[in-house]
């Protein structure tokens, strides 16, 4: 009998973590109250419970948020697509695209960044960081390896200004940057900085010992422009697994998976439970 009541615990934990990845945030909380009355000593439903609550009182504190009609564009990853299309070893200014005048730039989609889609996909005011912008991020469409120390002096700048998401994201361009580039100098500049750029990914990512839920379905999450290796991720993210313990279980090295659990939060796709 009690292993019954073990079980059907576990499965009101789940289904919280499913409904809390849909947004329904109160259904959710009302999973892992039942799964406590069923399971006073399991810490990871408590955890998950007190964060539901924070979440609703947030929601219930904001005023309606309206999507936009028209999907924010960002030209970066138009101008890294036609990176694969240069044929000479020395690509010139006439191979990519002119950016918009200053002030036209729009605010970074993440999900389009890490997945490299065109396809536009409707996001909502509050998904997007005011500071997390590609506006004055040293892009030289001409100049590839000062774009590269750019983008480097940039992620340093940012995490010497306690700015980790603005941070992450000049690191994500940087290799983004090396990948597609297609050059051995650009390359050499951006991998001599993995470490900086490890520390401004786990600058983002924030505690290590936090555990990493769902903030979207599991099914969306290819709208969102992200993999097979960020759907894995995602598929332990059960509120009971730390940043550090996912690592472990990446199945990917260590730099990698934490590029990875940043761009996820950066595109807020997952949330982060304080473990008690």
């Amino acid at each position: 009998m009690a292993q019954d009541v073990l079980q059907e615990a576990r499965a009101l934990t789940q289904r919280g973590l499913e409904d809390y990845a849909r947004g329904r945030f109160r259904e959710a909380a009302l999973a892992w109250e039942k799964a406590i009355q069923l399971a006073p000593n399991d810490p990871r439903a408590r955890s998950l419970l007190e964060f539901a609550r924070k979440r609703i009182r947030e929601r219930d504190a904001l005023p309606v948020a309206h999507a936009y009609g028209a999907t924010l564009e960002s030209p970066i990853p138009g101008f890294l697509a036609s990176l694969t299309a240069v044929e000479a070893d020395e690509p010139t200014s006439d191979s990519f695209p002119t950016p918009p005048p200053d002030g036209e730039w729009a605010q970074i989609d993440t999900r389009r960044v890490l997945g490299r889609t065109e396809e536009g996909v409707e996001v909502t005011k509050e998904a997007q960081d005011p500071a997390d912008t590609w506006k004055d991020l040293p892009i030289q469409v001409d100049n590839l390896q000062a774009s590269a120390r750019g983008l480097l002096e940039e992620c340093r700048a940012a995490l010497s200004e306690s700015r980790p998401d603005r941070a992450a994201l000049a690191a994500e361009m940087a290799l983004q940057l090396s990948e597609q580039a297609r050059s051995p100098e650009v390359d050499g500049i951006v991998n001599a900085r993995r470490l900086l750029f490890e520390r401004a990914f786990c600058a983002c990512i924030g505690d290590m010992k936090s555990a990493p839920i769902r903030a979207i379905p599991s099914e969306a999450l290819g709208a969102h422009g992200f993999d097979q290796r960020a759907a894995f991720l995602m598929s332990h993210m059960d509120g009971a697994l730390s940043v550090d313990d996912l690592l472990d279980v990446a199945g990917m090295p260590r730099f990698d998976a934490l590029r990875l659990i940043a761009a996820l939060r950066r595109a807020q796709v997952v949330d982060m439970v304080p473990l008690g």
